[in-house]
């Protein structure tokens, strides 16, 4: 996670280094139909059409960093996906994404930038 954080910042023109950073955090859940895959649990689906609310599967938290490039005389975010985790029910979905916003913000401590965070609301 660190090495692609680190190539991704150095991605960002000198010129657009006063333009801010986003780190996004979501969760993705992998619907599964068989049983005997292993850690499958049952998950709530806000999103479900499928006449139920819960599913069989995996659900993974991931971390993108947007990075601003020039792109045909405008500024325009590059999303460079930083790194995905299952989650295993031992700890809530937020406390896995805090570990690997932890993990990559060293990459940041050089560096002067503005970092906001976006969320869905996992």
């Amino acid at each position: 996670m660190n090495v692609t954080a680190g190539m991704a910042l150095k991605l960002i023109p000198e010129k657009l280094s006063s333009q801010p950073v986003f780190l996004c955090i979501d969760d993705t859940m992998a619907p599964k139909f068989g049983k005997k895959f292993e850690d499958v649990s049952k998950l709530f689906d806000h999103a479900a059409h499928n006449g139920s609310n819960y599913l069989n599967g995996h659900c993974f938290v991931s971390v993108m960093l947007c990075v601003p490039v020039w792109n045909k005389n405008r500024i325009h975010y590059l999303s460079v996906p930083l790194g995905y985790r299952m989650w295993q029910k031992k700890e809530s979905k937020l406390e896995l994404a805090a570990s690997m916003v932890r993990q990559a913000m060293p990459e940041f401590s050089n560096k002067k930038m503005l970092s906001s965070f976006v969320t869905d609301g996992m």
